[in-house]
Formats: C-alpha cells, sequence, structure tokens
C-alpha cells in the first residue's frame, strides 16, 4: 500500500475484483440489465466526461443512479485500504440517491447535478457531503451550519439514520462517533419490514414523531438525538474542509500538482499598479508562497514569505519576474496565525462566512514594519480542489465559455499596504492532502471505545536536530488530542534567549503535563496557567495488516516567533518546493508517520518506552523537517554575504525530528 500521500484514492475490494474480472478499477464495471449490482458507478474513473467522487462519511452501501445510465444501480462502496467510500458518474449527470431493501422497499434520498460538487476530474476525488445530499432532498443548499437550517435539518435527519444503524450493528459506540458503516444483507432484508416507500418529499416532510415510526421496524433513530446529529454533521464539514493548501509558484511547481492538467499557475502574484505587467519595469511586482493547514476544529494557520522588487532585466512572463525576485530580493516571513475565516465549509469561499462578520478575509502578518497585514479577501474552491486567480484557470475549473462579474467575486484576491502603498493582485491555490475520518481500530480514544484500554491523548516531546550543527537542538513538548488535533504542551514559556551554555532549547513536556484538560479552550492556555499553540493534525489512521498497519500520518506547522529557529518549520507535507529552473534546487519536505502497534499491544496502564512508537517517513527512513523561509534566505545570503540576518535564518533551512513519548504519558483504560 502506498501511504506516501492521502489522496482519496480508490482500491477495489475483492468482490469488486472478482465481478470485474480484470484489474478491479473503482466504477469499471457495468453491471447486468436491471440486476442490483456492487459496482459504484456508470462509468470507468480516468476517462474523459467520468468524474468519482468519495462521501465525507465512510459508508458502506449508499444506492445511486446516474441519469445517463437509465438501466443500472449503483451503490457507493468503502475501501478500508484507501479509506474512503466512492461512486462515479458522468459530469454531466444527475445522481438520484436511495437506500433500498432486498425487495422492493426503499427511503428516498433526493438527486442532484454533479456539477454541483464538481465540473472537471481532477488529481484529487471530490467531496460529496452528507449535507450535498440533504441539499437533493430539501431543493435548495444550506445557508448556514446551524440546526435551524432547513437543508441542515434534513442532514440531521438523514445522520440519525446512517448513526442508528451503525449502532443497531456496533458498528459504531457512541452516536456522536464517525466510524466505517456497512448496510449490510441483514441490513436491506430488515429494511423491507418498513410499511411502505418513503418519498423524498416525506423524507422531509414527516414530522420527526411521524419519520421515527416510519422507519422504527427498521432501525429506532430515537437513540440518536437532534444534537447528536448535528455535531457529527459538524465535525464531517469540518474534515471535508481541513487539508493542506498553498499556492504553486509560476514555473516553480510543487511536486504534488505538477502533472495535473491545472499546474503551471501563477500562485501568488501582484503588484502595485492596476495591471501587472511583466515588461514594466517601473512596477514593484510582490511574488509570495506559503503552506497553510486546517485542523479537525476547523482553525487555519501556517507560513509562508514574500519578495517585493522591480525587474531589472527584460522579461516577458511573470515567470520571469518571479525568478529575478527570488535570486536578487530578500524574502520576508508572512505568519498565518490560527483564525475561522478561511474556506468556509457551506459555502466553499474566503471571506464569505455567515457566521463572522468582524475579520476581512484570511490574514498574513508580515514580518515588515512598513507592512500591513497581507489579506486574501476573495477565492472559491472548485471541485474541492483549487481556487483559480485568473480566467484561464476559472473557466477549466467550472467548464465555462465565458465569465461574467459575479464569477469574478469568485477569484482568488489579495490585497496588502506597505509604505502606504496598495499592492494587489490574484491567488491560485490547490487543495492537497484532504484528511478523513479516524479508525478506532488504530486511532483509540475515550470517546470511540465501549471499555479496555486507549492511548489518545498522546503526550510526546518531539526533538527538532538542525543539518547546521551549530545551531541549539529544540526538544518541544506536544499531544495529540483526543480528536487528532496536535498542540504544543510545553512546561513553561519559552525563553526568550537561548542559554548559551547549553546546547539543547528546552520546551519540553513538564512532570505533571500528561494531566488536565488535551483540548484547550479559545485561549490555548493550558490547566497549568501556560500558554500552548496550535500546531497540526492527523491526517489519517491506517488499519492494513503488515507493516504499514496501525499508523497515522501527522502533519505539522510552527507558525509564531514562539518557535525562534523553528519559526516557518514544516513537518509531514510530502511536498517539493522548486527554487530554481533547475530541477535539482528543491525544498524538500517529506512525510512523517507514528507506528502504534507496540501502544495498541500494551494492556491499559501499561508504562511503555519512551521509543515505543517509531517515527519514520513513507520511505521508513527517519523523519525531516524543512523550512521553506530559511531555505529562501539561505539563497539570498548567497546573494549577500554581508547580511547577518539571512545568514542566521541560512543556519535553521532544516534537520531530524527524534519523537518520545512523555515520561508522564502511559495508556488509560476505560
Amino acid at each position: 500500500m502506498n501511504i506516501n500521500k492521502y489522496k482519496l484514492p480508490f482500491a477495489a475490494t475483492a468482490l469488486v475484483m472478482a465481478l470485474s474480472g480484470c484489474g478491479g478499477e473503482s466504477a469499471n464495471v457495468t453491471p447486468e440489465v436491471y440486476d442490483e449490482s456492487t459496482a459504484n458507478g456508470s462509468c470507468k474513473t480516468r476517462t474523459t466526461g467520468c468524474v468519482e467522487f468519495a462521501l465525507d462519511y465512510p459508508l458502506n452501501g449508499l444506492n445511486f443512479t446516474c441519469s445517463s445510465d437509465t438501466k443500472n444501480r449503483f451503490t457507493i462502496l468503502f475501501d478500508p485500504n484507501g479509506g474512503a467510500a466512492t461512486g462515479a458518474c458522468k459530469d454531466t449527470d444527475e445522481i438520484t440517491f436511495f437506500l433500498r431493501g432486498e425487495k422492493d422497499k426503499k427511503i428516498e434520498l433526493g438527486k442532484m447535478p454533479l456539477r454541483n460538487i464538481a465540473h472537471v476530474s481532477v488529481a484529487q476525488l471530490p467531496r460529496l457531503t452528507l449535507l450535498d445530499i440533504a441539499a437533493g432532498i430539501q431543493g435548495r443548499a444550506a445557508q448556514k451550519l446551524s440546526p435551524d437550517d432547513a437543508t441542515v435539518k434534513v442532514a440531521i435527519r438523514l445522520v440519525r439514520l446512517i448513526q442508528a444503524v451503525g449502532l443497531q450493528s456496533r458498528q459504531i459506540v457512541n452516536a456522536r462517533d464517525i466510524q466505517p458503516i456497512s448496510i449490510s444483507d441483514a441490513d436491506r432484508k430488515k429494511l423491507e419490514q418498513i410499511t411502505s416507500l418513503i418519498t423524498t418529499e416525506q423524507f422531509k416532510g414527516l414530522s420527526d414523531k411521524d419519520f421515527t415510526d416510519a422507519v422504527k421496524p427498521w432501525v429506532d433513530i430515537s437513540k440518536v438525538s437532534n444534537a447528536d446529529a448535528f455535531d457529527v454533521i459538524t465535525q464531517l464539514m469540518r474534515i471535508t474542509t481541513a487539508a493542506v493548501y498553498q499556492p504553486e509558484f509560476s514555473l516553480f511547481s510543487s511536486k504534488e500538482v505538477l502533472g495535473s492538467a491545472l499546474s503551471g499557475t501563477e500562485g501568488l502574484v501582484g503588484c502595485n499598479k492596476e495591471e501587472c505587467k511583466a515588461e514594466d519595469k517601473s512596477a514593484t511586482h510582490l511574488l509570495g508562497h506559503f503552506i497553510v493547514m486546517t485542523d479537525r476544529q476547523g482553525k487555519t494557520f501556517g507560513s509562508g514569505l514574500q519578495w517585493r522588487g522591480k525587474a531589472e532585466t527584460d522579461v516577458t512572463s511573470i515567470g520571469g519576474v518571479n525568478a529575478q525576485l527570488i535570486r536578487k530580493v530578500k524574502p520576508v516571513q508572512m505568519t498565518a496565525l490560527p483564525q475561522d475565516s478561511w474556506i468556509n465549509p457551506i459555502t466553499k469561499a474566503i471571506n464569505n462566512n455567515p457566521d463572522l462578520t468582524t475579520q476581512p478575509g484570511f490574514q498574513f502578518n508580515v514580518a515588515d514594519i512598513n507592512s500591513q497585514p497581507l489579506i486574501v479577501t476573495q477565492g472559491k474552491l472548485f471541485n474541492d480542489y483549487m481556487i483559480a486567480g485568473k480566467e484561464r484557470f476559472y473557466k477549466l475549473l467550472t467548464g465555462k465559455k465565458e465569465v461574467n462579474e459575479e464569477d469574478k467575486k469568485n477569484y482568488g484576491l489579495w490585497q496588502q499596504q506597505i509604505n502606504s502603498e496598495s499592492f494587489k493582485g490574484t491567488l491560485d491555490l490547490y487543495k492537497i492532502y484532504p484528511i478523513t475520518y479516524l479508525d478506532s481500530k488504530v486511532f483509540k480514544s475515550e470517546n470511540n471505545v465501549s471499555r479496555g484500554a486507549y492511548i489518545f491523548p498522546l503526550y510526546a516531546d518531539l526533538t527538532f536536530k538542525f543539518t547546521d550543527t551549530s545551531v541549539n537542538t529544540v526538544k518541544l513538548g506536544i499531544v495529540i488530542d483526543r480528536n487528532g488535533d496536535i498542540r504544543t504542551n510545553m512546561k513553561d514559556k519559552p525563553p526568550t534567549a537561548p542559554d548559551s551554555s547549553s546546547t539543547i532549547i528546552d520546551m519540553s513536556t513538564g512532570t505533571n503535563g500528561c494531566s488536565g484538560a488535551d483540548v484547550l479552550g479559545s485561549s490555548m492556555i493550558d490547566d497549568n496557567n501556560v500558554q500552548q499553540y496550535r500546531i497540526g493534525t492527523t491526517g489519517r489512521a491506517f488499519t492494513s495488516s503488515g507493516t504499514d498497519g496501525n499508523k497515522i500520518s501527522i502533519r505539522m506547522i510552527l507558525a509564531d516567533k514562539v518557535f525562534q529557529s523553528l519559526d516557518g518549520a514544516l513537518i509531514g507535507m510530502n511536498s517539493s518546493i522548486q527554487t530554481s529552473p533547475n530541477s535539482g534546487d528543491s525544498i524538500v519536505i517529506g512525510g512523517a508517520l507514528l507506528n502504534l502497534n507496540r501502544l495498541l499491544a500494551m494492556r491499559s496502564g501499561g508504562k511503555p518506552a519512551p521509543d515505543d512508537v517509531p517515527f519514520k517517513d513513507s520511505a521508513d527512513s527517519d523523519v525531516k523537517w524543512a523550512n521553506s523561509f530559511a531555505s529562501f534566505q539561505s539563497i539570498y545570503s548567497a546573494v549577500d554575504p554581508a547580511d547577518e540576518d539571512a545568514k542566521k535564518w541560512a543556519k535553521f533551512t532544516g534537520g531530524s525530528i527524534q519523537f518520545n513519548l512523555a515520561p508522564c504519558y502511559e495508556v488509560k483504560t476505560k
């Protein structure tokens, strides 16, 4: 199994392989006419006009039809190796959803155009959310993530149904848990006991009591409250949004997006004029790059940098301007502290959050006393994959031949005031490495085990070593909390200046650091009155047997001055950022996997050894970290060796990480 990156791939089950009689690729199978089939789509993926999608809930067995195929029915299939439940239809299809019994009874779940979630097939599967299905039932999209919203109310009813199936078959241990749920043959047989077909109109129109009574011969949804269901919906929408986001350099593309039909975008570019022309030597151009991530609580944070300057020689493209800036201009660091104003899970747009009215857009603080924050003022995510700042890529993403003024409101745009001068420009942005649910076979927490041992929250110390051995090692305490997010767990406020007599900067876990709340409030101050910081999240849990099993992938960005020499450090991003036209010049940030086999084998109350959780990258080598800002400072330091600040940062470009369980950590029991 390739766990180098998570792109919601589909690996076929043995059953589908048997049906297909070939390689078993998803959606390859066309079932017998009028026969129910376990094939999960009407077209072959990676062929023209075919769009494969991934359901946000790990649900196996949801039935659907594609409007271009009037004879066959299909089933969304969950693959534990790929970690996703997928289906496929033609890009112009309307999808009709339903839950079908063994014979003729069924629960209708409305219909929706596939183009509501995807216009083209891209490298990453678009997410189909339960809210999207609810919108098809209700007849309109949700306006706000609120239990009072009419479409959210329909989604609540759908979730109550799914969770009740999971509780009835003991596939989940509580009504708010998100785990793989399969609608089995026994479930379909029991579904035949409902008195009659439940139509789409009845699904959305019946009172809670009447709907509960209608489905009670099948499942008892009274065991799942509306509050439980809304909590699940909120979790799912946060998971759907959570990912890594980064622009692409013009000409210097990240490894993840190279080869895509949508690569070669301009990233974050602009200038101090209304129109930015590469040939205009009087314009001051601005080029930026960043990596931000959204965690499981919906907070987005990250680090980046920008260059500003004029083109000194004749160039004919923005890429040529960028190349000059990177080689000759000193970069300035940008930091995005945790914010709620990134991509809204309902609107899929930046600065279009109906729950927030105070902050205009998403802000990057800029480490320049003459600069105001760079603000991403707008942008809409299409195909669950990309924000386009320019017309050409917008047309590719949306399939439109022409764009109007309303379309332009979806472009990725930014602005910044520098020395009272206005800069503005466009942003082409990719969403990569979306996260998924955390399987309780591996990610055992108090929340998802009925009884017995559990291992999360997990307390540990990370030891950061630098490639430049003259730099002090940093020891940082962390906790992976019960939800899967990662924050610091420092025993005290970090020293403002390193101790010259020591070779280690100590920000480690304290003796009582494994007590108190693991999930903190908005202030991020822990029970020991120490300020902590959000730094990352888990991507997914790998459940396969063998050497690839019982691992979790993690990603972290240390984006705050408090981290000193580690400010801007990137861990587990699985990315490569090109730093020059030379293909060998790049910043590589590898993967990061924690192997939990030893902890999972321990009984409750067990005291593991510090190194009982091996920490390796995707190639089973030691985990490395990198800092893009420091790396580009290193490039500038070669241009201006006298710049002491650049020379200092050039020592912080990267190194290795060691993971040790905190001395106070132990496996707990429920």
